[in-house]
């Protein structure tokens, strides 16, 4: 009974940690990794590594009903189930726009498709279907604007960019309405931040690396636009972008979780 209690508190421990966690990942040169962050205790675990481009991502983002991570390098587009003990990624292919190969530098999910941005022409937010990899635009913003990094707060479906340009900070993406709207600056000192994630009105703004020049992520406050924390980054090497999501499971796939969850524990066993 008590070997049975144990196993089931550390099952429930560790499904609880994966319920609420920061993915983030860079493009460094060599051997790069895809990172699990405990955005409570800021404890780092690399749950993917590679040298190929599959552990590079320029864009990330989660479906939290089929418990899904997405990544992009360049055009090509990843998939893996997300599991804190590692993930399986899956290339999926080529994206496109109008038959021709496109690549995006952010990505969020919003409604069953993927929501991109591109810092060349055209600039816009895109809706990528993520299962013919077909992309439609639906924002052509002004080019004044370098949104390198986006996402959707799963919360409200609200649509944010981080620029470079154009005034630096936190935008609201209004791709409905045509807008944007200000709402938060960068750290002072940071010019160039290219990965976002964005959970419940927070927002973590994840830096490019190396860890030695841009040593913290960053962590916002979007309804009063002040910065309330940072994160120490994981990236050894200096990336030309960053990715981030916010990994917060539906019920549904929470089942799955814990399934995975008692198998490491019957590994450890």
């Amino acid at each position: 009974m008590l070997r049975a209690t144990g196993s089931v508190g550390a099952l429930a421990l560790l499904v609880s940690s994966a319920s609420a966690q920061l993915i983030v990942g860079n493009d460094q040169s060599g051997t790069a990794s895809i990172y699990h962050i405990d955005v409570g205790t800021g404890a780092t675990t690399a749950i993917y590594s590679a040298s190929d481009a599959s552990a590079k991502p320029w864009g990330m983002a989660y479906d939290p009903g089929s418990n899904t991570l997405y990544w992009n390098n360049g055009s090509n587009l990843y998939s893996s189930p997300f599991d804190i003990n590692g993930l399986t990624p899956t290339l999926l292919g080529g994206m496109t726009f109008n038959g021709s190969t496109i690549n995006f530098v952010g990505l969020g999910f919003r409604d069953g498709l993927l929501v991109g941005t591109r810092n060349i022409t055209t600039e816009a937010v895109y809706e990528i279907d993520p299962f013919n990899l077909t992309a439609t635009q639906t924002y052509i913003y002004s080019s004044t604007y370098d949104f390198g990094g986006v996402d959707v707060d799963a919360t409200d479906d609200a649509l944010y960019g981080l620029s470079d340009s154009g005034g630096s900070g936190l935008y609201l993406i209004d791709d409905t309405a045509q807008t944007v709207a200000f709402k938060a600056p960068y750290p002072a000192g940071e010019t160039d931040i290219d990965g976002l994630a964005v959970y419940n009105g927070v927002a973590y703004y994840v830096t490019d690396g190396p860890n030695s020049s841009q040593a913290n992520f960053y962590i916002y406050d979007i309804a009063s636009g002040t910065q309330i924390g940072t994160l120490r980054s994981p990236f050894t090497g200096s990336g030309t972008f960053s990715a981030g999501a916010y990994i917060v499971p539906a019920p549904s796939a929470l089942g799955l979780l814990g399934l995975g969850a008692a198998a490491a524990i019957r590994r450890r066993r």
